[in-house]
């Protein structure tokens, strides 16, 4: 049987609060809810699977994975340590996915009341929606329901204001981010997935949105789809780092051109992840820059043969990744 959704949960953690996830989805599931979780795990072991396989007890489906070789990151990188690549990871859960529509969630998180029955109308509606969330201190979980937690500033949901306590509302395809987003799956094939030219960067969620509006889709941001995220399990033993490097303003905009953009679109500073608002507004276009590969076209078998056509360069600056 076909699944109305996928929930794709992708993690590079230790502990990553999986059961959260586990028992917060399954307190809100009704009959005829039929739901998979699929965890693309970049720590991989049987042991993790069978654990959390036993936390699920037969409540929905279950697939534990491993996240397709990443330059970036894993036993195949080519850089010297880990760096973050999520662009990869949601892609691996998105070849996985067997329903028509998906939703990719944050780990350490949990899903508060009234999460799926927003997330069902999303489903229903065929529409990329984003869901709010906070991120907050001393969070205390027992049967997926919260019982403590401490707010900090820090951890608001920046687009709280834009959004309505009753229905999802439209916003610009920027506003894609945060602990959960939902689309049809179809949809993300089309326009080649997430863009790995994001991985050691940042900023793939936004960067489809961008992307998802050129290819006609309409963005939803919907707080009702709400999640809290433990601050203290996110900056607990991540070994993964971010880059954001810059270049000399001449040889920005050298490299701009060579992907067809003649001019800055976003004033800022000279570096990667403005270079990144740049190309995706300069060439308007609703594909992909930085993958090698159809994600359409790959299955299971298929993931780990993409290590075959890694880039051996940094894309920014031509640095080797060897060197990283």
């Amino acid at each position: 049987m076909t699944p109305v959704a996928s929930i794709l949960y992708s993690t590079y953690r230790a502990e990553p609060a999986f059961e959260w996830l586990v028992d917060s989805l399954a307190r809100q599931l009704g009959d005829g809810d039929d739901v998979e979780v699929i965890v693309v795990d970049g720590a991989y072991s049987a042991e993790r699977g069978e654990r959390w396989s036993l936390a699920i007890d037969g409540r929905f489906a279950f697939r534990h994975v491993p996240a397709k070789p990443s330059p970036y990151n894993g036993a195949r990188r080519l850089t010297q340590r880990d760096y973050f690549a999520a662009s990869s990871a949601r892609n691996t859960g998105l070849v996985y996915a067997r329903a028509p529509y998906v939703f990719f969630v944050d780990d350490c998180s949990v899903l508060m009341d009234g999460w799926w029955r927003a997330a069902r109308e999303a489903i229903q509606s065929g529409i990329v929606v984003a869901g709010a969330y906070y991120k907050c201190w001393e969070m205390r979980v027992a049967g997926g329901a919260l019982e403590t937690f401490r707010r900090e500033d820090a951890g608001v949901d920046s687009r709280w204001a834009l959004g309505d306590a009753q229905r999802a509302v439209r916003v610009g395809g920027g506003q894609l981010f945060g602990g959960c987003i939902g689309a049809p799956r179809e949809l993300l094939l089309q326009v080649n997935g997430f863009d790995e030219l994001c991985d050691s960067i940042g900023g793939e969620d936004w960067h489809l949105g961008v992307r998802l509006e050129f290819a006609g889709a309409t963005i939803y941001y919907d707080r009702r789809m709400f999640s809290l995220e433990s601050e203290e399990l996110n900056r607990l033993g991540t070994p993964f780092l971010r880059l954001d490097p810059t270049l000399p303003p001449e040889a920005y905009m050298e490299r701009l051109e060579d992907f067809g953009v003649r001019g800055r679109h976003v004033p800022g500073a000279c570096d990667s992840s403005h270079m990144l608002l740049d190309i995706v507004h300069g060439t308007g276009s609703p594909g992909t820059q930085g993958n090698y590969y159809w994600l359409a076209d790959l299955d299971e078998a298929a993931l780990a043969a993409t290590v075959r056509r890694f880039p051996r360069h940094r894309w920014f600056d031509r640095v080797p990744l060897a060197e990283l």
